[in-house]
């Protein structure tokens, strides 16, 4: 007889009948069970003293948040039950291949469910992705065995299952995609460099063909970022999705030892293939369709919710607008609407000078702000400062109320002549000290250069140094993350799910009255977008072996935060580098603090303050620019 074409052999069968699909997909699922417990039963080690998932010390981390919980999981723990609790999964995933009756199937299902969750404490280590898939398949399959008397009981947990894993495919290629790691190809070799998931002989054939490893990383994003497309054309590519899928795990089980996880995700496979057939050609020996009830209402909820993200995202965007009801705008020749405000008292002695902008005589100090930061950041230090002089905090462009106008390819340039403006606006003819926080202390030293004499001072606050991505791999390392973050940050907030972004800790060591607009900037798409403008050419420049120091003719004060200094020498000698290079120059230390607190914990950013008003009422006092 003869064979019919390879590719009509992929084809699914005309029908698919949930009662097949079901068991073989609680079947598939049990080995990844049997595996794993057969695997734990013989590494106790790992759970004895020194072991890396010896109770004694895992417990630590449950009895901190959940006490009684821990002392339930005590039991699970003792070495007799925990073996007890191993032996009966095994054989409750054995049992499952034999041709059991459904009350049965129930048991070895729940067996399986409840033994995994018993015991999934004593194995942080180890137990990650397959693990995790194996236990939300056998509760699934518990739930449809329990229901199965009710085709839509199981069709909606089949439903779940499949949609659980094609969102488990797409949101992996979706999070890899940003990387420049994955997509120059040098994710693959990376990999197999690992002692843990390494190959030699494969990370050497990957050395000597880079375009077809190159090839392959792509193959896997593409796989992964298209995997909704099972659903497309009444589900015809879903078998040549599910065949590569399926490969994919296979060689990751060869090459990185990761077998349990080919069984656990191939485990839902079934319910895919169930899932993207047209509803005419699924069924069972009844006759009774397959239920679309779940997608429906998960379409539905997905709606809802999308709609409530834009909602939210709206108001936010409303109260960045509205600020506090006393900012400024000045328009750059970049075409950039800067919005800038006074701090401090207006019943203080700065009064005076703030009315009447750059017609006063004393110093102004202008406060320039860190990278996908807040002029907020600045609230505890800009008040004390606002209250003896002239003090302006602003907003880059594309940060929260300025607007960035530009058209063409950003340059690095454009926020140094945007300080320079704003800084020409308010103050006029008087002598300015900039202060800068992170990349805002770079910035003002450009500035710096450009106003020349009228500025009489610099203040670095834990300041980024030209160099240091070229010279911290502690910088470089946390520059390679932060490209990813920017990268899917301005998207995830577009697409309304800022409500999820958790409250970053500096807000709330801010002074109450500001945290509703600072958490709203921190949410808000545009203070991300502007962050991924500007790192780009950031990091262009800062990876120049060209770029060095600007020329440093004024005093400076160097505030380096104590944490910085300590988790990161490297940075410490810059900051050294920094007051080295200048004709006059004071060190500070803030102890404890790290590169937020510097501004925003209460008694930190009091000693910032005092160390800033020291050193503007000695740069600015009369005779100081002999002492420059």
């Amino acid at each position: 007889m003869k064979r019919a074409p390879w590719h009509r052999r992929l084809r699914p069968p005309a029908t698919f009948d949930r009662s097949a699909v079901l068991s073989w997909t609680e079947r598939i699922s049990s080995v990844t069970h049997l595996f794993a417990s057969l695997e734990y039963l013989t590494r106790r080690r790992d759970r004895q003293r020194g072991g890396a998932n010896n109770w004694a010390v895992n417990r630590r981390t449950f009895h901190e948040h959940a006490p009684r919980l821990t002392r339930a999981l005590d039991l699970a723990a003792n070495d007799r039950v925990a073996t007890a609790l191993h032996v009966s999964r095994a054989v409750a995933a054995a049992a499952l291949w034999l041709p059991l009756g459904r009350r049965q199937r129930v048991a070895a299902n729940a067996v399986l469910t409840g033994s995994q969750a018993a015991l999934h404490a004593q194995h942080l280590y180890g137990s990650d992705g397959a693990d995790q898939v194996s236990f939300l398949v056998q509760a699934l399959t518990t739930a449809a065995r329990a229901g199965q008397r009710r085709p839509a009981v199981v069709d909606a947990c089949l439903w779940f299952v499949a949609l659980q894993s094609v969102l488990s495919y797409t949101v992996s290629g979706w999070a890899k995609l940003p990387s420049d790691t994955w997509r120059s190809g040098r994710a693959l070799p990376g990999i197999t460099r690992t002692l843990t998931y390494g190959d030699p002989q494969v990370w050497q054939l990957m050395r000597r063909y880079p375009r077809l490893t190159k090839l392959a990383a792509h193959g896997v994003l593409a796989m992964e970022c298209a995997f909704p497309l099972a659903y497309a054309a009444k589900g015809r590519p879903a078998p040549y999705l599910l065949a590569t899928a399926g490969a994919f795990h296979l060689v990751n089980a060869r090459v990185m030892g990761l077998g349990r996880f080919f069984w656990a995700f191939t485990s839902t496979y079934p319910a895919v293939a169930y899932t993207t057939r047209p509803r005419e050609r699924t069924g069972d020996a009844a006759g009774v369709r397959r239920d679309d009830t779940l997608p429906a209402v998960a379409a539905t909820a997905g709606l809802v919710l999308f709609t409530a993200g834009q909602v939210a995202r709206i108001r936010r965007r409303r109260l960045i607008e509205r600020g506090r009801g006393d900012e400024r705008t000045v328009t750059t020749a970049a075409g950039n609407v800067l919005s800038y405000r006074y701090a401090g008292n207006p019943l203080s002695g700065g009064a005076e000078a703030r009315s009447g902008g750059s017609g006063g005589d004393g110093p102004v100090v202008v406060l320039e702000s860190g990278m996908a930061a807040t002029a907020e950041h600045w609230e505890r230090i800009a008040g004390p400062l606002g209250d003896r002089f002239t003090t302006v905090t602003y907003q880059r462009a594309g940060y929260g109320a300025s607007r960035y106008r530009g058209t063409g390819e950003y340059r690095f340039e454009t926020m140094v002549d945007d300080l320079v403006e704003l800084t020409r606006h308010v103050a006029g003819d008087r002598p300015v000290v900039l202060v800068g926080h992170s990349l805002g202390g770079y910035l003002a030293l450009l500035a710096a250069e450009q106003l020349g004499g009228q500025v009489r001072g610099v203040a670095l606050v834990d300041s980024s140094h030209p160099a240091e991505l070229r010279r911290s791999l502690r910088q470089a390392e946390g520059g390679r993350a932060l490209t990813s973050t920017l990268a899917i940050m301005p998207g995830s907030l577009r697409a309304g799910f800022g409500s999820l972004l958790p409250r970053a800790p500096w807000i709330d060591r801010l002074p109450e009255s500001v945290r509703p607009l600072a958490l709203a900037q921190y949410r808000d798409p545009e203070l991300w977008a502007a962050a991924r403008r500007e790192w780009r050419v950031v990091q262009e420049r800062f990876e120049d072996e060209s770029t060095g120091l600007p020329r440093i003719d004024v005093p400076l004060v160097v505030v380096t935060a104590g944490r910085t200094a300590r988790a990161d020498a490297v940075q410490a000698d810059l900051h050294d580098e920094f007051a080295a290079a200048a004709p006059r120059a004071q060190r500070h230390l803030i102890a404890d603090a790290d590169h937020d607190e510097i501004l925003t914990d209460a008694d930190r950013s009091a000693e910032v303050a005092t160390i800033l008003t020291a050193f503007v009422d000695d740069v600015t006092a009369p005779g100081s620019e002999v002492r420059r």
